[in-house]
């Protein structure tokens, strides 16, 4: 279908105006036919814009089609976008068009999270507040966050979007095609800490050894924690935080806090099961995780080299940046109410 005139528009105001057809040719220079059949389209319909329906029918992306798409995420929102194209035989690209176009959905990354109860919910929320008034002051760049974290020496992967690309399958068996796992890998418990211009070094706990008030106070608190937080402020005010876990959360421990530390986030004051407001949990770990379990390690020795050399590795701009996101993930809190924090 041959697209409309593009002088369509000025013939009708002229012609609105009164100017007879005739001078609107010499006018405009345009053929007499497209001036005639301007006028008689715009006696006809009333209107110079183009006819409802004008062009090609759609055959795919279907009123019904579309219906029996939002009738099917209706009843199972984790279907598969592939496999719904070949259920309902149309093309992968028709249904995402359908999918985001037309139901305006988007698909969001299923993640784990620990079920937030409505107590929990209002303390998130009414904890986030408060902390949230510290930063204004600047209090979570004198912060030391910390955690806790198990890593093992098995590579951990994806298979869905982990390739390898080669020539052959014998050259990308060469070069990792295959990821052999243990039923249970050795791993080791690592305890770190950070703040806005430094981070502590990496501590790990020996094998077989639970981390109980006893081992928390004396082998991370007085022996790594503090040392390292008394050379790196030198004399300047600094804030401790650490999560709800029983050993940090027991009297014994919140004393010892109290007694030793220039200030610190009592139990009552950090919200539980947020993980996603501590730059350990939310960035850090990920990242070495993603660098160094690419590729599996042969001992807990070797996985305990690449842990510190990547740790080493964190750049200061890196760890502001981290820290800064921390008022912006309290007001998210906040604005969910006390509810998780939407990331896609």
């Amino acid at each position: 279908m041959a697209p409309p005139s593009p002088h369509r528009s000025s013939i009708l105001n002229l012609f609105k105006a009164g100017v007879p057809p005739v001078d609107i040719i010499k006018r405009l220079g345009v053929p007499s036919r497209t001036v005639y059949d301007s006028i008689s389209r715009f006696k006809k319909l009333g209107t110079f814009l183009d006819r409802c329906g004008r062009g090609r029918k759609p055959t795919v992306v279907t009123p019904d089609r579309i219906k029996a798409v939002k009738e099917r995420i209706r009843r199972n929102a984790h279907r598969s976008i592939r496999k719904m194209a070949e259920g309902m035989k149309i093309s992968r690209r028709s249904l995402g068009r359908i999918v985001k176009d037309k139901l305006k959905l988007t698909c969001y990354r299923v993640r784990k999270a620990a079920i937030l109860s409505e107590a929990t919910t209002k303390k998130r929320l009414e904890r986030s507040k408060k902390l949230l008034q510290r930063t204004r002051n600047g209090e979570h760049l004198v912060t030391v966050f910390s955690d806790e974290k198990l890593f093992t020496v098995q590579a951990e992967f994806n298979p869905q979007n982990h390739r390898v690309l080669a020539e052959t399958s014998e050259e990308a068996f060469a070069n990792g095609r295959t990821i052999h796992q243990a039923s249970h890998p050795a791993s080791v418990m690592v305890f770190g800490a950070v703040c806005a211009d430094g981070k502590s070094p990496l501590l790990f706990v020996d094998q077989g050894v639970k981390i109980n008030k006893e081992v928390y106070i004396l082998q991370i608190l007085e022996k790594t924690l503090l040392p390292w937080a008394q050379k790196h402020f030198n004399g300047r005010h600094w804030v401790f935080q650490q999560d709800g876990a029983p050993a940090h959360t027991a009297k014994l421990s919140q004393q010892w806090c109290e007694t030793h530390l220039p200030a610190f986030i009592p139990k009552d004051e950090w919200p539980p099961s947020s993980p996603d407001l501590n730059p350990l949990d939310y960035s850090i770990w990920g990242v070495l995780q993603n660098k160094f379990n690419a590729k599996p390690h042969s001992s807990i020795e070797a996985l305990k080299k690449t842990l510190v050399k990547e740790w080493d590795a964190l750049s200061p701009e890196y760890l502001r940046a981290t820290i800064d996101a921390y008022p912006r993930r309290l007001r998210a809190v906040i604005e969910k109410r006390g509810g998780r924090m939407e990331q896609d």
